[in-house]
């Protein structure tokens, strides 16, 4: 079973006991584990909250900070630590826009089950798309002026192009079509004097992924 790692960003020893109830109920329910975490103030929410954690249900006014939570939030986008963010607070009018913040919630609007199900929403869709991702793996060469190479997973995926870069963009969308037809798993040519890529991203975002292999080959590793 899954687990969701959630931090409450909440002062109010009602709402820390009211969520720990729902957790304990949610886990029950539902084929996926809340693992669930507490801080009471900005700074402690700051100091606990990483990147393991995948999302945050925070409150706008910790103890004496109004505008706590927007604080917590802003640190958060600053460091580029994504978390998936619920607003939940009697001060809707007080919270700041972020790209964190998936919902805002009153206070006496829905419970945190309806926040833990959007979390587990969001996570499972997340994993589908994960678990969907294919790398796959080109050969390119540079002969005569010209730039050849082809998917070895994907029977009938071979380009020639003038640059590099257009090369692999033609492999890209006809690696596209291709997929429409073809089941992985063609028999793979030979490596020598080629160049060997991982273009498993149909973007072909390649920055900080290249390095040259032992034998000379520049390989290149793109995650979707």
């Amino acid at each position: 079973m899954s687990t969701m790692k959630l931090l409450l960003v909440e002062d109010a020893k009602d709402q820390q006991c009211i969520f720990e109830d729902v957790v304990g109920v949610f886990n029950e329910k539902y084929d996926l584990t809340v693992e669930s975490d507490i801080a009471e103030d900005t700074s402690s929410a700051l100091e606990k909250i990483n990147s393991s954690y995948y999302g945050a249900i925070i409150d706008m006014k910790l103890g004496n900070d109004h505008e706590g939570g927007n604080e917590v939030v802003r640190r958060l986008h600053d460091l580029s630590v994504l978390v998936h963010v619920i607003v939940v607070t009697a001060y809707l009018d007080l919270v700041e826009e972020n790209p964190l913040i998936i919902k805002k919630r009153s206070r006496d609007a829905n419970t945190y089950e309806s926040d833990l199900l959007l979390f587990r929403e969001k996570y499972n869709a997340e994993f589908v798309t994960k678990e969907a991702t294919q790398t796959y793996t080109a050969l390119i060469q540079q002969s005569e002026g010209w730039w050849i190479g082809w998917i070895q997973e994907v029977r009938g995926v071979t380009c020639q192009e003038r640059t590099r870069s257009e090369l692999l963009d033609t492999l890209k969308i006809t690696l596209r079509e291709a997929l429409e037809f073809y089941t992985l798993g063609a028999s793979r040519p030979t490596e020598s004097e080629f160049e060997k890529v991982k273009t498993s991203d149909i973007e072909f975002s390649v920055q900080g992924s290249s390095h040259q292999t032992e034998i000379g080959f520049e390989e290149i590793e793109i995650v979707i």
